[in-house]
């Protein structure tokens, strides 16, 4: 079973344009910015998580790096009730662009492969937005194989690790 977070929604006159390229010249409707998140930023921003995930609490870790705070904060409690924590620093396979939509705003996704802390495969979906103005990740844990609901990089391609409690 594929476990799908939902693209990240946000108010509807903040963005509502398309994001479909890493251009500034991607079309929006007047008044609406278009947010545009390039693969570099997108990188930056994992890089970022990645380097503070293993030793940080669920809490502290979804408000300094979560656009979606109470999101971060459920799927780092169901991570912890399956004693998955993070391991090595995943490999970023692909990435793509997401189309803003009149519910969701765009970004980029990652998709990363790696090991857990306790040595099972994952492969996930790292989702980054600039609905607050700078890019930031919209969820943040990585290492669970959740995918981003409606993904440009298929379905089907996460893989998702068993609890690792003893």
């Amino acid at each position: 079973m594929r476990q799908r977070m939902p693209i990240l929604v946000v108010p509807l006159v903040l963005f509502a344009g398309a994001c479909g390229t890493d251009s500034p010249e991607a079309t929006a409707s007047p008044g609406q910015a278009t947010p545009s998140v390039t693969a570099e930023q997108a990188l930056q921003v994992f890089d970022d998580v990645a380097s503070h995930a293993a030793r940080s609490n669920g809490n502290e870790f979804c408000k300094r790096f979560a656009y979606q705070v109470e999101a971060c904060e459920g799927v780092w409690k169901e991570a912890d009730d399956f004693c998955l924590k993070p391991g090595a620093k995943p490999r970023v396979i692909r990435s793509a662009p997401v189309r803003s939509t009149k519910e969701s705003a765009g970004g980029r996704v990652l998709e990363l492969e790696g090991l857990t802390a306790g040595g099972q495969r994952y492969v996930s979906e790292f989702f980054v937005t600039v609905a607050d103005g700078n890019p930031r990740a919209s969820v943040g844990v990585y290492w669970t194989g959740l995918g981003l609901a409606e993904s440009p990089l298929g379905d089907g391609n996460t893989v998702l690790p068993t609890s690792e409690c003893a």
